[in-house]
């Protein structure tokens, strides 16, 4: 009997690659439905695809789709072109949607889609380039990585954008042209470039040696020669006589056709009569073309300038001082505020923080919360930590460690925001090893408060992150401040008056001081922008609350008589008359309380209810937040709270905790109508003299104020 053929065999019994092929392709589809969390995989598949998307992040789906792929083609015998390329390209392009997704974690982006995680690979490979470099360098990175993928796959994005990549001629693979066989040799032979002119199989004459062309012809244009020679060589290949010539190199007459001949011969005599024009000389190649040249244009010669032979008589020099007398300089430069400070970064003060934070995620490990720290913020005042609680972690376990985290950083106060407005981070903010100072000069002379549209711009100071921070008065429309003895209220009162006078001249805005201690608005009582000298008698300040409010209503009659809203609608039509804005500071409200509580209380109420449109707004602070009634902070939505005494207080203040916890020296907690969550700042600072020279500088220039008794 016969033995079959191994091949044979081996067909018969099936082929156990493919079946290793079916296997991986059964594979690569269980983990796609593994990392999008789906119910037929089980649990099992559940904890595999959490692992895929913890250790490779939901990028992994695109080496999954590409095995997947390499198989089903494998099967189906399918070529499969650039293979090479397509692997490095899938390799690249899962690394680059990696290192994309983990940016994205980074900056605080954080998606519920189990596909747009990260996986340890990505955040690890972004928070490496993020913490050394920046995220705006890292941001180029994942560009460039995007870009190095698209490459990979073939892609002339870099050969179109880079104009030096266009000149490299890159070597091309010459294809030869497969020899028909005999059944389509017909076909091939029309294809040849002799056959244009030449009928096919008829036997190709031979030229002899001696008939070559003379080398040492020289032509100008040497595109007729190239093209005789060409169609000389196809003439040789096809094996054609050529005519006899004789020794002295000069043709033979040609003989005059006979009417029998056939169009064959009349092509080679045509062809062998420009052959011979060429060697002779009489038929040349077309001399290159002279450039024209066109004459040079000569303008017409200048008329000669007759000048005057009389002396000039110089001008007399202006006294520049006698015209500086009374011009008004608005705005004031920005010396007058004092330098500006730019604080250095320290090796040595990282790496403290960094262990710093270290012993914060000890400290919460010891206490059953597991974290991990995503950042670390230096500010003026406080360091915040924020951290990334690990899942099922509830917010309020970490907010009941706070005094526990005190004690193990051996630092107080310590306060804990979780989570962070705006983020999924929970912060832990300590008292900073080097405090800074954010002087007022580097608020006035940025661009945030240069750029912004508001009438009534408050540096309210600097957050953590060292973004400043400012706001118009009219949107609040009212402040309430609050905060002890030496915590920084003055200042920033001082720091609102002079940035509110950096952009509005008198004729826009007046001030109406009242400060009952005498001691903080005395430096102001020649400032042009007054309305009337500070007030201090408690009989003087309810006549002018009472002023005030007459002129609130008067103004609103206008505005109603008018029909418009507010006095930026109102100043729009009626140009004559232009209504100042009026801003109300109240430094200490308690003290009028205490002495004239009802009456005080009923003014402020009117003033802060509508007194908003009517272009009066008020800033008022006190040391005491038991003393505002609860009319008074409905009517006051915006609120600066600097170190308070108890956790009473705070809340008061802001309605939450916190401002028992500030370290004083300007740290505040801003809350206001559009920030429902208090906002740290560091409030700015500027010295008493630096008041001195600035209330000087606007007197001198703008002109002394018109005061008005009460």
């Amino acid at each position: 009997m016969p033995r079959r053929n191994n091949k044979t065999r081996n067909r018969n019994q099936g082929n156990l690659g493919e079946l290793l092929l079916f296997v991986l392709i059964i594979f690569c589809f269980y983990c796609i439905l593994a990392l999008f969390d789906s119910s037929f995989t089980g649990e099992g598949g559940r904890e595999w695809g959490k692992y895929l998307r913890d250790s490779w992040g939901g990028a992994l789906i695109v080496p999954l789709l590409f095995i997947f792929y390499l198989c089903i083609a494998k099967l189906l015998k399918f070529r499969v072109p650039r293979v090479q390329r397509q692997i490095l390209g899938t390799l690249q392009l899962y690394i680059s949607f990696s290192f994309m997704l983990g940016l994205l974690r980074e900056t605080g982006w954080r998606s519920d889609w189990t596909l747009f995680q990260p996986g340890g690979f990505g955040h690890g490979l972004a928070r490496f380039f993020t913490v050394n470099f920046g995220p705006f360098i890292t941001l180029l990175l994942v560009i460039a990585s995007f870009v190095l993928t698209a490459f990979l796959f073939g892609s002339r994005i870099l050969k179109i954008s880079m104009p030096a990549l266009n000149s490299i001629n890159l070597p091309r693979r010459n294809k030869s042209r497969r020899r028909p066989s005999n059944d389509d040799e017909a076909t091939y032979l029309e294809d040849r470039p002799e056959n244009v002119l030449f009928p096919t199989k008829i036997p190709s004459p031979k030229f002899k040696k001696n008939d070559s062309f003379d080398e040492t012809m020289q032509f100008s244009d040497p595109s007729p020669l190239i093209t005789a020679l060409n169609a000389h060589a196809e003439i040789e290949s096809m094996n054609i006589p050529a005519p006899v010539l004789k020794n002295s190199g000069k043709p033979e007459p040609a003989q005059e056709p006979k009417p029998d001949d056939s169009p064959f011969k009349r092509s080679i005599n045509i062809f062998d009569n420009l052959i011979t024009s060429i060697k002779s000389g009489e038929m040349s190649a077309p001399e290159k073309k002279q450039p024209i040249t066109r004459q040079k244009r000569f303008r017409r010669p200048l008329p000669n300038i007759l000048q005057d032979e009389s002396p000039l008589t110089p001008e007399p020099v202006k006294d520049s001082s006698t015209e500086s007398e009374g011009v008004q300089i608005f705005p004031p430069p920005y010396e007058i505020y004092g330098p500006r400070i730019v604080n250095a970064s320290d090796k040595n003060l990282l790496k403290s923080l960094e262990k710093q934070g270290k012993q914060i995620i000890s400290a919460l490990k010891n206490f059953g919360v597991n974290a991990s720290v995503a950042h670390i913020i230096n500010g003026a005042a406080v360091t915040q930590y924020q951290l990334e609680l690990a899942p099922g972690t509830k917010v309020n376990r970490i907010l009941e460690l706070t005094n526990d985290l005190a004690m193990s950083l051996a630092v107080m106060p310590v306060r804990i925001e979780a989570p962070i407005w705006g983020t999924h981070y929970a912060g832990v903010e300590v008292p900073a090893q080097e405090r800074k100072i954010i002087p007022l000069r580097n608020i006035i002379d940025s661009d945030e408060f240069r750029s912004s549209p508001s009438k009534l711009t408050l540096p309210l100071g600097c957050k953590i992150n060292g973004e400043i921070f400012v706001q118009g008065l009219e949107v609040m429309p009212n402040i309430l401040i609050a905060g002890n003895s030496g915590a920084g209220k003055s200042v920033f009162i001082n720091s609102c008056v002079l940035g509110i006078c950096s952009k509005r001249k008198p004729d826009e805005v007046k001030f109406l001081m009242i400060d009952t201690r005498q001691t903080d608005f005395a430096v102001y009582e020649n400032l042009s922008h007054m309305m009337s000298a500070p007030v201090y008698d408690v009989q003087t300040v309810l006549k002018a609350l009472n002023f005030a409010l007459h002129e609130m209503e008067s103004r609103i009659e206008k505005f109603s008589q008018a029909k418009v809203r507010n006095i930026t609608a109102y100043n729009r039509i009626d140009t004559n008359e232009k209504l100042p804005l009026i801003v109300i500071i109240i430094n200490e409200i308690a003290d009028l309380i205490y002495s004239a509580g009802s009456e005080t209380e009923n003014l402020i109420t009117r003033l802060s209810q509508r007194a908003g449109a009517s272009g009066i707004h008020m800033i008022i602070a006190t040391q005491t937040p038991d003393s505002i009634t609860n009319l008074i902070k409905s009517n006051i939505p915006a609120r600066a709270a600097f170190t308070l005494q108890s956790l009473d207080d705070s809340k008061n203040i802001i309605d939450s905790s916190g401002a028992e916890k500030l370290t004083g020296k300007g740290d505040l907690l801003f809350k206001s109508a559009g920030y429902p969550l208090p906002i740290r700042l560091q409030a700015p600072f500027i010295s008493d003299e630096k008041i001195s020279e600035f209330v000087e500088y606007m007197s001198g220039n703008l002109g002394m104020p018109d005061l008005i008794n009460f």
